[in-house]
């Protein structure tokens, strides 16, 4: 079994779960409808997904040879997968994935505060990698409840290393859209989009979002046919 194929599905499927609480409170305030939300996916299916996204990371043939581990994994007993996790890191906790993994697997069961304390250890150990720096920057947000200060800054240096980051691009579009940017919102989804896979649920939502901003951005430009708004500008990349 290709341990990539565990690990994408625990992504995919659990993609759209984690943003559901900064949306319900876009939501809630906003008190319209047709506003942009993710489709909230219930627990049967994200405890699955995850526990084959961390029981992969933990290693696979060799880690079932442990009988604890064994048992959690047939059960789907993610709270055994985390433990597990926690405790190879307390042994080797110069590893950044595991970190990575460990804050995921954190944020799938609202316990922010941690993950954010372990986004932030992966980040100090990889200070370049997009794709940490954009999920610590997600961390911190669930935990303040909004992307503004500090999340946002970790978006941008996120983008700034590597203007095809998912999260940070998908993030980059919702703190717009909260601040009814509706062009630059636009912008980073449609740029998203051409990079997920279709018939997916992460691609029928960013479609929705890019939807519900194309008709905001209409009313507020008043149907003029009037061109759009510059996009932001990419940055630039630092030369090697």
């Amino acid at each position: 079994m290709n341990p990539w194929i565990g690990v994408g599905a625990c992504v995919i499927v659990a993609l759209a779960f984690l943003l559901v609480p900064l949306w319900r409170q876009k939501s809630a305030l906003a008190g319209r409808r047709n506003e942009v939300r993710w489709p909230a996916l219930g627990l049967l299916g994200v405890l699955p997904a995850l526990t084959v996204g961390l029981y992969l990371y933990l290693g696979a043939p060799a880690i079932i040879k442990e009988q604890a581990l064994t048992q959690a994994q047939t059960n789907y007993d993610v709270d055994g997968m985390v433990k597990a996790l926690e405790d190879k890191l307390k042994a080797t906790p110069n590893d950044p994935e595991g970190w990575y993994a460990l804050g995921r697997a954190y944020i799938a069961f609202t316990r922010y505060a941690e993950a954010e304390e372990a986004l932030r250890k992966a980040t100090t150990q990889a200070p370049r990698d997009s794709r940490i720096i954009a999920q610590y920057a997600e961390a911190i947000a669930l935990r303040q409840g909004g992307l503004d200060g500090r999340p946002l800054e970790l978006i941008n240096e996120a983008l700034e290393i590597s203007y095809e980051e998912e999260k940070a691009l998908e993030l980059a579009g919702l703190s717009a859209f909260q601040k009814e940017n509706w062009a630059e919102a636009l912008h980073y989804w449609r740029r998203l989009l051409k990079k997920l896979p279709k018939d997916t649920e992460h691609h029928e939502a960013i479609a929705q979002a890019v939807q519900v901003a194309e008709r905001k951005l209409d009313l507020r430009l008043g149907g003029t046919g009037m061109p759009l708004p510059a996009p932001p500008p990419e940055p630039k990349k630092a030369p090697h």
